[in-house]
C-alpha cells in the first residue's frame, strides 16, 4: 500500500488553513479552559467513561495486525469517571476532563514521532489520554507518574502532537516528545498557558518581542490574522482580560476562540464546576455536559452523545445509551477522516484496525 499520508484533528494541508488552540484564563474565582479543534468537519462523540473498568494497553502494531490475539500491553482500573471527545470511540479521545477536574488535549506538532523504550509498552496516543483521565487527578499527580505510562504510540507515517494539561485549580503544563525525550514545561517554566501547533519554547520566544512581554513591539489585534499570530493573539486576549472590563469569563473565553481561529469543535471547560460547554461547526447551539450529574460508577450504564446534537443548554440528563455496534459505527467513520487517503478505507489495514478495536470494546462493555 501507497505510504498514508494522515490528516487528523490538528492536522492540516497548510499552516494559513487549519490551526489548533487551546488555553487557560483565570477570572476573580475560577479558571476556564478553551480549545479549537481545526481541521474539517468531522464526526464524534462525546461519550461518558466509568470507574472500575479493567482496561489494556493497545499498541498501533496489535491493533493493525490480524485480529484473533489478546493485547498485551499495560494493565488499569480505570480510578476516575471522565468525559471524552473523540473521533475514534470509546477510550479514545482527543480530549477530555475527568470528574476530578483533570483536562487533557493533544494539539497537533509535526516533530513528534513515535519511539521503543527498552522495558515498556506502547500505546496508541488516543488511548494514552485516556489512561491519564483514568488514573489522575491532577497536573502535579500526573507529571509525577509520567515515567511509569507508556510510550506513545504515533501514527506509523506521520508526526504526532504535544499535549496542554490543566485542572481546577489553575495548573497547567505542556508535554513534547522531542527527539525521543520528553519535555515538561509548568509551573514557571510556562508562564503563558496557552498552546498552538509549534513547539511551546518557540512561540515563548516570539512572544517575547512585543509589549506587554518584554519586547518593544505593538501587536494590531485587527490585522493580524496569520496562522503563526494565533499565539500572540490568544496571549494579548489574555493578559488584556479584566473580569470587570471584560466581562463574564465563559463568554470571553468564546471570544478568544473566535477571534484566534475558529474550530470545527470548539469547547469550554469551567474548570471548578467541572462544567463542559461545546459546539460544532454543525450545531452552533452551545451544550453543556455538568459532569456533577453524571453517574459515573462502575454499574452505571454506558452513555455517549453525538458531538453535532443540534440540542441548547444542558444536557447531562440527555444522553443515550452506548454499546458496541453504535461505537464500531463511529470508529468507521472516524478511521476513514483520520487517514485522508483513498486507498486506506478498503485496506487490510483498515479492516483489521476496526475489528480489533471492536472486538477489544466487546470485550469491556
Amino acid at each position: 500500500m501507497k505510504k498514508i499520508v494522515l490528516l487528523l484533528s490538528c492536522i492540516f494541508l497548510s499552516h494559513s488553513t487549519f490551526a489548533c488552540s487551546a488555553f487557560l484564563l483565570k477570572s476573580q474565582k475560577n479558571f476556564f479552559v478553551g480549545f479549537n479543534e481545526n481541521w474539517k468537519t468531522m464526526p464524534g462523540m462525546v461519550i461518558i467513561n466509568k470507574r472500575g473498568v479493567a482496561k489494556t494497553g493497545l499498541g498501533w502494531d496489535f491493533m493493525a495486525a490480524q485480529p484473533g490475539k489478546n493485547p498485551d500491553g499495560k494493565k488499569w482500573i480505570s480510578k476516575y469517571g471522565s468525559v471524552g471527545f473523540s473521533l475514534m470511540g470509546i477510550d479514545m479521545p482527543c480530549y477530555g476532563m475527568n470528574e476530578k477536574g483533570l483536562y487533557l488535549v493533544e494539539l497537533y506538532l509535526d516533530k513528534t514521532f513515535s519511539i521503543s523504550e527498552k522495558g515498556k509498552t506502547n500505546m496508541f496516543w488516543a488511548q494514552w489520554i485516556q489512561y491519564q483521565l483514568d488514573n489522575f487527578a491532577d497536573v502535579n499527580e500526573m507529571l509525577k507518574n509520567l515515567d511509569q505510562a507508556p510510550v506513545i504510540d504515533w501514527w506509523p507515517t506521520f508526526p504526532g502532537s504535544h499535549f496542554f494539561v490543566a485542572d481546577k485549580s489553575g495548573n497547567t503544563a505542556v508535554l513534547e516528545l522531542l527527539n525521543g525525550k520528553m519535555k515538561v514545561y509548568s509551573g514557571k517554566e510556562m508562564p503563558v498557558k496557552l498552546l498552538c501547533n509549534n513547539e511551546y519554547e518557540k512561540d515563548l520566544l516570539s512572544l517575547k518581542e512585543y509589549q506587554p512581554f518584554g519586547g518593544k513591539k505593538s501587536f494590531d489585534m485587527e490585522n493580524n490574522n496569520k496562522w503563526d499570530d494565533r499565539f500572540i493573539k490568544a496571549a494579548h486576549m489574555l493578559n488584556n482580560y479584566n473580569e470587570a472590563v471584560s466581562g463574564n469569563p465563559l463568554t470571553y473565553s468564546w471570544n478568544i476562540l473566535e477571534a484566534v481561529k475558529p474550530g470545527e469543535w470548539q469547547m469550554v471547560a469551567d474548570m471548578k464546576q467541572t462544567k463542559l460547554y461545546f459546539r460544532s461547526d454543525i450545531s452552533n447551539n452551545i451544550k453543556e455536559i455538568d459532569l456533577n450529574k453524571i453517574d459515573f460508577s462502575e454499574k452505571a450504564d454506558l452513555k455517549y452523545v453525538d458531538i453535532h446534537f443540534d440540542q441548547e443548554g444542558d444536557i447531562s440528563r440527555n444522553l443515550l445509551a452506548f454499546s458496541p455496534e453504535v461505537n464500531k459505527s463511529y470508529t468507521e467513520k472516524g478511521f476513514v477522516i483520520a487517514y485522508d487517503n483513498k486507498e486506506f478505507p478498503g485496506s487490510v489495514t483498515f479492516k483489521n484496525v476496526i475489528e480489533n478495536l471492536h472486538n477489544y470494546v466487546k470485550s469491556l462493555y
